[in-house]
């Protein structure tokens, strides 16, 4: 990105109060402390911390900056009335410049990784720009777009909402040439109400494709199945028999999965990948559709594929004295607990398989139910329990007296280390407020020693 202040006031309905308004921006910062020469700071006001305190930070090391109030200043600083609406306003222009192809990925569970895997499955045909990490709110989604180039030549985007009316504005910075929906469940019930106001929310994203362009969506899941629309095509992908595109003969070892990707048009094509789980094959679905959307052969899509990582802390598999750890303690909702259960008791390990499991956020009135569920299905998959603090008292409840309930962190690491043995895996999830990558740090640490 190449804008001067000025441009940026322009474009944000600003007023530029200070500094040099020919002053290059090339990019977007929202942490003083990346403050550099061509940056420019956005100040978000949070609930314990307002960004505004550290502009004279951010303009001392040579950035630019945004305000919602005059201030005095050394160096450039705009002046607008809201800092996150600016930034979205910057966004949508800068994604005017480009005609591209632009997939946008949403859903409850599963975008980073659709993310990824889609992204990495365009690389063997185009020069692609995606989402860093999971920068997908309402700020790190203008700031993503403005990190396309000229040499992009396609983009793959995660849009993330938790509260309704976010997908709207999110989306007329994106501007998706298609879609990607992976699931509709309980994640953000606490603001969203129902799983029904979930789908309607995310489906906002489609709002602004293109007419007659595709919506892909999880075919397996419940409200998804049946989605329907006027304005725009919605296309199916999963292991159901009706999905319009169909993974069939699923075959999983130890650490890898093979599958055939059947195409609405009768081809066929084996895909395998290094990791675990259907909800993997699903990713791999919905990439091998975008690919073949943008005319990619599928055999260019699937080889490029077999090369996939997981991203960190998302069902990473690791291994310390023996001990098998899947690593998925990004975060957490009780549907990608259900599948990190999966992969854990369908590991090969012959020796316990114990889940380490903390607490859920943002359920609202189905807190209760969802961690206990949660519990019931661990116990339905034939593995072990070990829960953690005071939501994870309730997972324990769903599970049955068999379960072990400890405190902190520190004290299931301490149980862990105590018990576990060669031929053993263990799962360690909970949301992201729960800093169960403690646990598995531990456990690294102790089991290597």
């Amino acid at each position: 990105m190449k804008m001067t202040v000025s441009e940026i006031a322009e474009l944000s309905g600003g007023r530029l109060l200070s500094g040099d308004g020919s002053a290059l921006v090339t990019g977007f910062v929202t942490d003083s402390r990346k403050a550099c020469p061509g940056a420019m700071f956005v100040p978000i006001r949070g609930e314990n911390v307002d960004g505004h305190r550290f502009i004279p930070n951010a303009l001392a090391a040579g950035a630019a900056s945004f305000t919602d109030h005059p201030a005095e200043a050394r160096g450039p600083l705009v002046l607008v009335e809201d800092c996150r609406a600016a930034l979205q306003k910057v966004g949508e222009a800068y994604r005017a410049r480009f005609t591209l192809p632009i997939v946008g990925i949403t859903g409850s569970v599963g975008k980073t990784t659709a993310k990824e895997m889609t992204a990495l499955g365009l690389t063997a045909s185009r020069r692609v720009w995606r989402t860093p990490g999971n920068a997908n709110s309402q700020v790190g989604v203008p700031i993503t777009v403005c990190g396309i180039e000229p040499e992009h030549t396609a983009a793959v985007i995660e849009m993330g909402v938790s509260m309704p009316g976010e997908m709207a504005r999110i989306a007329r910075v994106v501007k998706p040439t298609c879609g990607v929906v992976t699931t509709i469940g309980t994640s953000h019930l606490e603001f969203m109400g129902t799983r029904e106001n979930i789908l309607a929310e995310k489906a906002r994203m489609a709002d602004y494709l293109p007419e007659g362009a595709p919506l892909f969506v999880n075919g397996d899941n419940d409200l998804l199945s049946g989605f329907t629309s006027g304005s725009y095509r919605v296309v199916t992908f999963g292991l159901s028999p009706h999905c319009q595109w169909r993974a069939k003969e699923v075959a999983e070892g130890k650490d890898s999965l093979t599958f055939t990707c059947c195409s609405p048009e009768g081809q066929e094509q084996t895909v395998s990948l290094p990791v675990l789980g259907e909800h993997n094959v699903r990713n791999a679905l919905a990439a091998m559709a975008v690919g073949s959307w943008l005319g990619q052969p599928l055999a260019d899509t699937a080889r490029v594929l077999a090369s996939y990582e997981p991203p960190a802390m998302r069902q990473q598999i690791k291994e310390a004295g023996g001990v098998a750890i899947i690593d998925d303690t990004y975060n957490a909702s009780p549907d990608s607990m259900e599948s990190a259960l999966n992969v854990l008791a369908d590991r090969p390990e012959t020796g316990r398989k114990i889940a380490v499991l903390a607490g859920m956020r943002e359920l609202g009135s189905y807190e209760q139910a969802g961690h206990q569920s949660t519990g019931a299905y661990a116990r339905k998959k034939a593995v072990e329990l070990l829960a953690i603090g005071e939501l994870g008292r309730l997972i324990a409840q769903g599970y049955g007296d068999k379960a072990v309930c400890v405190k902190d962190n520190a004290e299931a690491a301490a149980w862990l280390l105590h018990r576990l043995r060669p031929g053993d895996a263990v799962l360690v999830k909970g949301s992201r407020g729960m800093k169960t990558e403690e646990v598995v740090n531990a456990l690294l640490s102790g089991l290597g020693e």
